[in-house]
């Protein structure tokens, strides 16, 4: 089932011609301030309160929101600061729910990024706009927008393209102004933000999207209702992960990096004990090579 369709607000007895335009994200902030100086707390001493409203009350796309919002979590690690001026770090992590009569959440993408530097004063007024580079909220647009892309490629066959593109103008204003962190100058191998935003919006990066796409609707949601079946499944799509990155790479890709620090770990859980196909984890030692002991604890179980 896709999450992102026309939802007319006569289904919920008001005009028929009109349409819901619902928010995408529910996020939960955190804001650790150890290492700021107390006399220089007082200008963050709204953050936590100022970023919350921003991301749960500003709408990022403009597609219409059917089903829950995108749990989100957000951190964001103060590592100096001095009369308005901070340094900072950001931990942010993003859940999908999973469809069955099992259900529950798994975590969909998880990223650091340390390479913040922004003016903040208390009760700041934090204002969406997709075409104004800011140095604090532009930061937490391009990962907003890069999640709401890559929970709608959960759902449908590269249904966040379009998204993907507004999170990369993002970084292309930043490197135009010679902000530190958004280069647009990479090297092979190199995991930045816009390598990873450059591969989602590679043509040659569609056929490991769809398998994304796979691994959520044929893997994780139909395990929620056949546990057996969404196995043979997953195996199957860790499979085809292996043959694309060895029929289709030639360096080191960003986002299988991503994809398998994020899912590593619940991956060897997931087949632990498994025995029907002992390939899947010769493929995922393969494919993640920097996890190989939890595959090989989870093959000897």
């Amino acid at each position: 089932m896709k999450k992102l369709f026309i939802i007319l607000l006569g289904l919920i007895a008001l005009s028929p011609s009109m349409k819901l335009l619902a928010q995408e994200i529910q996020a939960q902030v955190t804001i650790n301030m150890d290492y700021v100086d107390p006399e220089n707390r007082v200008y963050v001493s709204t953050m936590q309160r100022d970023v919350e409203n921003y991301l749960n009350n500003n709408k990022f796309t403009k597609l219409e929101w059917e089903g829950p919002k995108i749990p989100v979590d957000v951190s964001i690690f103060l590592t100096g600061g001095n009369k308005g001026v901070y340094a900072g770090k950001l931990f942010i992590a993003a859940k999908r729910y999973v469809e069955g009569q099992e259900g529950g959440a798994t975590v969909t993408l998880r990223a650091v990024d340390e390479k913040w530097a922004f003016p903040y004063s208390q009760g700041a007024s934090l204002s969406f706009n997709i075409m104004r580079f800011d140095e604090f909220t532009s930061l937490l647009d391009f990962y907003i927008l890069t999640i709401i892309g890559y929970d709608a490629d959960t759902y449908g066959e590269l249904e966040g393209s379009h998204i993907y593109d507004q999170a990369k103008q993002i970084i292309q204003m930043g490197a135009a102004r010679g902000v530190d962190g958004y280069s647009t100058m990479i090297t092979p191998g190199e995991y930045t933000k816009f390598s990873i935003i450059n591969e989602l919006t590679d043509i040659r990066y569609e056929d490991f999207r769809k398998l994304i796409y796979s691994f959520y609707v044929d893997g994780l949601d139909e395990m929620a209702k056949n546990k057996e079946k969404g196995l043979d499944n997953l195996a199957k799509v860790v499979a085809d992960m292996a043959e694309f990155k060895e029929k289709k790479l030639s360096v080191p890709s960003a986002l299988l990096q991503l994809f398998f620090d994020t899912k590593g770990r619940d991956l060897a859980g997931i087949f632990e004990g498994y025995k029907k196909d002992m390939n899947v984890f010769k493929n995922l030692i393969y494919l993640d090579p920097s996890n190989t002991r939890f595959y090989e604890e989870s093959k000897n179980k």
